[in-house]
């Protein structure tokens, strides 16, 4: 019996059992080791990807030139009964992976696949979803006959454009609006689940699903697609409504997380609008609780509001101006470093080219002088000849050495142009930093400023309040705690003042330490560049040197020198 004959019989028994559902115990002896639970490890994997390679003798080509785990593309691990997958950590580079017709449980170990664009997990024992967060490339998903009930866990899968799950026990119609969102899914199969068995759940999925093309491998028409829209206009119409809002909103969102993090990048997040306004109070009821005495009390506190917001959007209009000063002087840096870079490289370039011109000439001139040596010459001849080819190899080596020498000098004089210019930069960016922040200081002091006049107002306007109750007369229950009396009423102001000018502090000395750190971390990071950048030009002509000396070595060995002397000549040069 042949071994392809083996493998079909062993297949059909094991389809066979698992059609039956079989316990372990109801196997014939004669199949008790291969009913046996098997893990994925890298023996296995070797084994297949022999099997699974090229035959003949591209087979043994392949094998002899070594088998690469990490550069496997495709593999099928199938009828092995495999109950845990694990070891594919080894095959990062997979794209296509086949685990069906196994005894899988549990879907795991499967992160470092990020490359996977194909994964088949049908005929297995899965009854979850999950684990599948890193596969961000897959488009083919496929889960037939196992045991899941729900589609869930799948959110990443932004690229899902074939998903079967037939033959599972969904019940629940909730995967529908699920998937709705995978906007790339065109080919669906959910035949054999119970919620298929329902009235209506064909043309729900055909109205709300509208981007499949293909229902179990059919092609849906365009009179299906229009009878399900027609049967749910009103649910897809509510749902496209709340769907476009909320689109709107996630663009409002992105929108204005977008603006946060340019206003961060100039240090004046949160200084546009009336956030730290509201940020003094946040952890101030009491100081709140006073804004709201009476109608002055109100209308002290709106128009606070607005002259410190006001300060507030000054200082940020400051700032975003500020930070386009900076971008301007980085862009003048990097333009003026770029220059000099190109003008060095090309002058480099042009001595280079001619180090390689001039070996070439060498060369020939050389070879020129060695066909002599083919006749029968006198001792003064090959004498001649011999001090003439030294003399041209001679030349070439001191052509190479002060090759090296101009380049250097370039390598010198840009390590040192570019250093000056990091430290014209260094003073020309500390100077629009400390200028700016001497800026920002006064804007601060302005809106403390602003808050202690309010405090003031506030008190002023309380105690004018207060004193327009008579004796007989009592203080509203909910001010005894803030302004029973004069010392109570100081009390609390003088803690809300705290508080409001520790936010004001705290915002001013996260700017100066923010600019500062940027500009001393900037400036390091200019530094290191330059001196990696030198010291790797360094190398290169010091490696271009020895590369065409001994090149140059090389070619002269290649022009078959036969006799003693001239070989010694040349190579003493």
């Amino acid at each position: 019996m042949t071994h392809t004959m083996i493998k079909t019989d062993v297949i059909y028994l094991y389809n066979f059992i698992k059609k039956l559902k079989m316990n372990t115990n109801d196997v014939p002896t004669i199949l008790q080791e291969f009913a046996q639970p098997r893990v994925i490890n890298e023996d296995m994997l070797l084994n297949l990807i022999i099997e699974q390679g090229p035959k003949g003798i591209a087979g043994r080509l392949f094998y002899e030139d070594g088998i690469n785990l990490d550069e496997t593309k495709e593999i099928r691990i199938e009828f092995l009964n495999i109950l845990k997958i694990d070891y594919l950590w080894m095959m990062p580079n997979l794209t296509k992976l086949k685990l069906s017709n196994n005894i899988i449980e549990k879907i795991e170990n499967l992160d470092a696949l990020v490359n996977l664009k194909e994964l088949d997990l049908s005929f297995n024992r899965i009854k979850i979803i999950e684990n599948l967060d890193n596969l961000t490339k897959l488009e083919i998903l496929l889960l037939f006959n196992n045991e899941i009930n729900e589609i869930e866990n799948i959110d990443n899968l932004y690229h899902l454009t074939i998903f079967s799950i037939g033959n599972n026990i969904i019940s629940s119609w909730k995967h529908v609006l699920y998937l709705r969102k995978f906007k790339n899914l065109y080919s669906l199969n959910m035949s054999g689940n119970p919620c298929t068995k329902e009235e209506g759940y064909l043309d729900y999925v055909f109205a709300f699903i509208p981007q499949l093309i293909y229902y179990e491998y059919k092609m849906v028409t365009k009179e299906q697609r229009q009878t399900a829209r027609e049967k749910h206009y009103r649910a897809l119409h509510i749902l496209e409504e709340a769907e476009m809002k909320e689109k709107e909103e996630l663009n409002i969102r992105q929108e204005r997380e977008k603006k946060l993090a340019f206003l961060t990048t100039a240090c004046v997040e949160y200084l546009d609008e009336d956030h730290l306004f509201y940020q003094m109070f946040e952890y101030d009821k009491e100081g709140k609780d006073l804004s709201m005495v009476n109608e002055d009390t109100q209308n002290a506190y709106e128009q606070y509001k607005i002259n410190f917001s006001t300060l507030c959007q000054e200082l940020c209009e400051v700032g975003l101006k500020e930070h386009d000063k900076r971008l301007d002087e980085i862009n003048l840096y990097n333009i003026g470093v770029n220059e000099g870079k190109n003008i060095s490289q090309n002058h480099g370039r042009m001595i280079v080219n001619e180090v390689l011109q001039t070996k070439a000439v060498t060369l020939v001139n050389i070879k020129q002088l060695l066909k002599k040596l083919v006749e029968d010459i006198d001792a003064a001849t090959l004498e001649d000849i011999t001090q003439k080819a030294q003399q041209l190899s001679q030349e070439f080596n001191n052509v190479v050495t002060e090759t090296w020498t101009k380049l250097m000098t370039i390598e010198v004089d840009l390590h040192e142009q570019i250093q000056d210019i990091n430290e014209i930069f260094r003073i020309n960016i500390s100077d629009m930093i400390e200028s700016f922040l001497t800026i920002a200081r006064g804007y601060f002091s302005q809106l403390r400023n602003c808050e202690a006049e309010y405090n003031d107002t506030i008190n002023g306007l309380i105690l004018y309040y207060l004193s327009g109750f008579g004796e007989d007369q009592k203080l509203p229950r909910h001010l005894l705690n803030l302004c029973e009396d004069k010392d109570m009423l100081s009390y609390n102001l003088n803690n809300s003042h705290e508080r409001h000018l520790q936010v004001i502090d705290a915002r001013e000395d996260s700017m100066v330490n923010r600019l500062r750190n940027w500009l001393k971390e900037y400036n390091e990071e200019l530094s290191r560049q330059e001196i990696e950048r030198n010291n790797q030009q360094v190398l290169e002509i010091a490696h271009f040197a020895d590369s065409q000396q001994e090149e140059f070595l090389y070619l002269l060995q290649q022009l078959n020198i036969s006799d003693p002397e001239v070989i010694l000549a040349l190579e003493s040069t």
